[in-house]
């Protein structure tokens, strides 16, 4: 394959790491060397508590013992069914202690999913987070051979694993830790699933320390700019991403604390007392607080503000973004002007609402519209949107903190590649590319391998990547006009009243669509409109709802290509769920199933 030209960019930079030993080692050598310093911060009864360097190595070792006393060895796989808290990094560092594989469940998996993942690592053991969780893994112990316990967080499992493991000796967990190297195995992580059935990757402890030192490497100024604040773990831990983040900010001596799903306003109140200086989230966080804002705004009956506040921000972003790429002198006096009185009256109290230490969002995936970030950053918080697989260890790209491209994934981070070939796909090339697919003989990869992704991308004229669509998704209508339509379902989604969009229109005349609604915000919508309210199975056919979507599709149908524009669309009484629709890692319905379960939904478009 010949990568040479304007289509490749490559980030140079080797960052090193130790042939010898596993993740765990950075726990114990940093609990000997610097024992004070905060590890962790976790709340309880609405306070933070800090957690010493050393305290989390002694309670990784309490854990790692209990786990052996029980059975679990180097090599078992042990399925965690959780949501981001404390004890998720706890157990991967106790497993990881031991040479033992943490392998994520979705919290919310149905018990196909949930069977389906235990039984394709066979999972000798999983740990769940609450009595819905263990409801759906327990009729599994008498079905899966491998299964042979079930741990439950919140009726104090972890605390009978400590108090199983006392008799153990440290030195029986230490005599695993030191056996392991760069090439051991540390977690398998399913992929997004999102061309057919998910597949299994088996990720190494060099793999997952080599993505660490690059994220750090890279991210070096921020993460010492936010040494006070920390780092608060928000998005779910089957995302690689993640993990890697947990990883830099313990190897970069930061502290982190995680938060379980909220609402956006109550995320809004745990930042407030948190106070970290970076949060990694999924997309559509980014999108939900503003959403947030704009409610409290509408409530207050302060819109017109908020609006023009908005566009200053926006505008000043795009005029800072300009000049650090050498395009333009930066903001006008005027315009600098407005951004300061705003930033007195409107940007800095919400900062200050945030926590007031909040510099940077790092998010687990692109499709945030460049609007968004650039307002983001006009308030004083830099948005970042990252690219990565399963198969790359997580992220391979990710906005620079230095020369920040709103609306793109940034640039490779060190030691990584990018490559569009001729139909557009992105194929990348780096170190910690991911070793093998469990259960697949003979398809170890070597470091000189390229990952064709499957995505569609491009590259701009200063090597930032900006991801449109999957090879697998794009289409062509009945007139051959050839559809890719992430980039349309990104714009509609981003409405604060929609949570999916689906673009159809294989071998149709046209696009359309079928789209589904968030309840909550539809009833604020209702609310401030003076709408009466109506039954959730109803709602969907309001007339005035569907007029306010109609603009929507309008305002994104002037970013499509000619014939790309939807014509019409629907919308469904129902969200789309995990295990139905929806994978694992992605907010993205899974495309052959929506078009298969709403057939004729989408028939009754056409025929209309």
């Amino acid at each position: 394959m010949n990568t040479s030209g304007p289509n490749q960019v490559s980030n140079p930079t080797v960052v090193h790491i130790p042939k010898l030993g596993g993740l765990a080692d950075m726990v114990f050598d940093r609990g000997a060397g610097n024992p004070r310093e905060v590890a962790i911060r976790i709340r309880q009864g609405g306070r933070l508590h800090d957690i010493e360097a050393f305290a989390f190595g002694q309670d990784v070792m309490s854990v790692a013992k209990g786990l052996l006393s029980a059975g679990v060895r180097g090599g078992d796989r042990v399925g965690v069914m959780s949501r981001p808290r404390y004890e998720w990094t706890l157990l991967d560092f106790a497993l990881w202690s031991l040479g033992a594989l943490p392998v994520p469940v979705p919290h919310d998996a149905p018990a196909d999913l949930a069977e389906w993942i235990l039984k394709d690592v066979e999972a000798c053991a999983c740990i769940v987070e609450d009595t819905n969780q263990a409801m759906t893994v327990a009729p599994l112990l008498s079905r899966l051979r491998s299964l042979r316990h079930l741990w439950q967080m919140d009726t104090g499992a972890l605390n009978e694993l400590r108090a199983a493991g006392r008799p153990c000796h440290d030195q029986d967990v230490h005599q695993y830790r030191l056996s392991l190297t760069a090439d051991s195995p540390a977690t398998i992580v399913h992929t997004a699933g999102s061309m057919g059935r998910p597949k299994a990757c088996l990720i190494t402890h060099g793999n997952l320390r080599r993505a660490a030192g690059n994220l750090l490497h890279a991210y070096g100024s921020a993460f010492r700019e936010g040494s006070s604040g920390g780092v608060l773990l928000y998005a779910p831990f089957q995302h690689l991403t993640t993990r890697v983040m947990q990883n830099a900010a313990l190897l970069g001596r930061i502290p982190l604390s995680h938060q379980v799903p909220c609402s956006p306003s109550a995320l809004t109140r745990v930042l407030r007392t948190a106070r970290p200086a970076i949060l990694l989230a999924e997309t559509h966080t980014a999108e939900g607080m503003v959403a947030a804002f704009r409610e409290t705004a509408e409530v207050d009956g302060r819109m017109g503000s908020f609006g023009l506040a908005v566009d200053v921000a926006v505008r000043y972003a795009e005029a800072q973004e300009r000049r650090r790429h050498g395009q333009g002198g930066g903001p006008g006096a005027k315009l600098a002007l407005q951004h300061d009185l705003f930033d007195r009256n409107v940007y800095a109290p919400l900062r200050k609402a945030l926590g007031g230490r909040l510099r940077h969002i790092v998010l687990c995936g692109t499709g945030v519209r460049r609007r968004l970030g650039l307002l983001w950053a006009g308030v004083g918080i830099d948005v970042h949107e990252s690219y990565g697989l399963a198969e790359t260890t997580g992220p391979v790209a990710l906005g620079p903190p230095d020369r920040l491209k709103h609306g793109t994934a940034g640039r490779p981070l060190p030691g990584s590649s990018l490559y569009i070939d001729s139909v557009d796909q992105i194929w990348v090339h780096g170190a910690q590319n991911f070793r093998r697919y469990v259960g697949e003989a003979g398809t170890a990869r070597t470091p000189g391998d390229w990952i064709a992704t499957g995505d569609i991308g491009r590259l701009d004229a200063d090597g930032h990547l900006m991801v449109v669509g999957r090879v697998g998704d794009a289409f062509e209508t009945a007139g051959g006009v050839r559809v890719v339509p992430l980039p349309l379902e990104n714009e509609i989604r981003a409405h604060p009243l929609v949570v999916h969009c689906v673009v159809v229109g294989q071998r149709r005349p046209y696009p359309a669509a079928l789209i589904t609604l968030d309840l909550d915000a539809v009833a604020h919508w209702m609310h401030v409109s003076g709408r009466p309210t109506k039954a959730e199975d109803q709602v969907h056919t309001d007339t005035a709802l569907q007029a306010e979507i109609n603009r929507a599709v309008v305002a994104a149908n002037k970013t499509a290509p000619p014939g790309s524009a939807i014509r019409t669309f629907r919308l469904l009484s129902r969200q789309f769920i995990v295990g139905h629709g929806l994978s694992a890692s992605s907010v993205r319905p899974a495309r052959a199933w929506v078009e298969e379960r709403f057939k004729a939904d989408i028939d009754a478009l056409y025929d209309a």
